[in-house]
């Protein structure tokens, strides 16, 4: 009898007799992080999805991500057209808690999801995907939020705010008491006394 070719192996084990079929290798994370580079806008959900799979159970695909993500959220939505691309790589860097990502997501923090600068008071940071992704990480985002409320235009300053008080730590509340002294706006110290406990 002829056999096809099926890949399958064939083992017996204890009596039992069992088929598994071959499994095809991974794709390595090299030649997806290439796809989420190209230029031409594509739906990157799928290979975000599955970096997020892999890098929560392998720590060397983890860090390969942590390695080249920031430079990919860097460079922000270069057109109009790539947000969603971009906002797939902030879902995976908050996804996986890519605190390496933290300095190049406070420099899109004005950016919400249909690609307009916010500019009225305070707004949920359910439509910001940078803000979102700095909450995820927690902790390890302070130092660059930090940063924003030393430097940053008042709009940018009220999301850092706005994330601190989400992460709601008690390295963000040293935070914020500490913008609270130094904060030049009214309405924003304001809300920093507000967040604060009593």
């Amino acid at each position: 009898m002829r056999i096809t070719r099926c890949f399958m192996m064939i083992a017996l084990m204890g009596g039992d007799f069992v088929c598994a079929a071959a499994q095809q290798p991974e794709e390595p994370v090299a030649a997806v992080f290439q796809r989420l580079e190209s230029q031409a806008p594509t739906n990157v959900h799928p290979d975000v999805d599955q970096l997020l799979n892999r890098g929560r159970s392998d720590p060397k695909v983890r860090e390969y991500i942590a390695l080249h993500l920031p430079a990919l959220i860097e460079k922000g939505p270069v057109q109009s057209d790539h947000l969603g691309q971009w906002i797939e790589l902030v879902r995976l860097a908050g996804g996986l808690k890519i605190a390496e990502a933290a300095p190049a997501l406070t420099k899109w923090l004005t950016i919400d999801n249909i690609g307009e600068i916010t500019t009225a008071g305070f707004i949920k940071l359910e439509n910001n995907p940078a803000g979102t992704a700095l909450v995820q990480i927690g902790d390890p985002a302070i130092p660059a939020i930090v940063q924003v409320l030393s430097r940053g235009t008042l709009r940018e300053r009220r999301y850092a705010v706005y994330a601190l008080n989400l992460i709601n730590s008690k390295g963000a509340k040293v935070a914020l008491r500490e913008q609270l002294n130094r904060e030049p706006d009214q309405d924003l110290r304001n809300f920093i006394r507000k967040t604060l406990p009593g």
